[in-house]
């Protein structure tokens, strides 16, 4: 991998994207309300996520927000936050939600999976690292240990946080089988400058590879066909 995200990428996926007939809902099929849980990477939040969020509302679907503003926490917390998340909406509807998650919050995605299979359909993953190395550019790596200073100060996060070390419940369960029940689907480009694309293959999961860039993922057509073919089959 050579470090170099794009946001030039991003932009020419959007482009694309918006030319695309799939943007505006054609040879799509239609949602029927049924929930769907947005998480985004490590750096982002929320407003990363607004075109998808969007997209999926036109199609039929109700999209939810994870309530992340910087992603950038301790994934143990986050993971605590997001289960409260879930269950709100899981009260609101009254019915299981796909989990969507982009790079880390692919990641943080399958822990809700693994750990909370009664309350979720599938989970689809976007340039996720899904294999205990977590194999990531380096740079990536260092950011995120360069903010655990901050964790710290937060309270409630072991020194440990992100590092093989690390014995927190997310650490633990994060890469656990999933259930049967629970439907995963992991969506890759060998282009990833990211994530290694090789640690976003599961071995029990339907891998589906597209082109493109990490960044560009989040508005990347080909993704957005094959999200639309996932949650019509689920």
């Amino acid at each position: 991998m050579s470090w170099s995200p794009s946001p030039s990428d991003y932009l020419l996926q959007f482009c694309s994207l918006v030319r695309d007939p799939i943007y505006y809902g054609a040879e799509a099929p239609k949602g029927q309300g049924q929930p769907i849980l947005l998480i985004p990477g490590f750096l982002g939040g929320d407003w990363t996520l607004l075109v998808l969020a969007g997209w999926l509302n036109r199609l039929g679907y109700r999209s939810y927000f994870s309530g992340i503003n910087w992603n950038v926490d301790c994934p143990n917390r986050t993971g605590e936050r997001l289960r409260w998340r879930l269950d709100a909406i899981g009260k609101e509807t009254s019915e299981p939600v796909t989990v969507i998650g982009h790079s880390l919050g692919g990641t943080l995605a399958r822990f809700l999976g693994a750990n909370f299979p009664d309350r979720i359909q599938q989970v689809i993953t976007l340039g996720s690292p899904l294999t205990p190395e977590m194999r990531v550019h380096p740079l990536a790596s260092l950011a995120f240990q360069a903010l655990q200073p901050l964790r710290l100060l937060g309270g409630r996060t072991a020194a440990a946080c992100g590092s093989a070390q690390c014995s927190c419940h997310f650490a633990r369960t994060v890469f656990a089988p999933l259930p049967k029940a629970v439907h995963f689907t992991s969506i890759f480009t060998k282009q990833d400058e990211i994530v290694d694309w090789q640690s976003s293959l599961d071995p029990t999961g339907d891998n589906r590879e597209v082109s493109g860039r990490h960044i560009g993922l989040i508005v990347n057509r080909e993704v957005y066909r094959i999200l639309a073919e996932r949650l019509a089959v689920v």
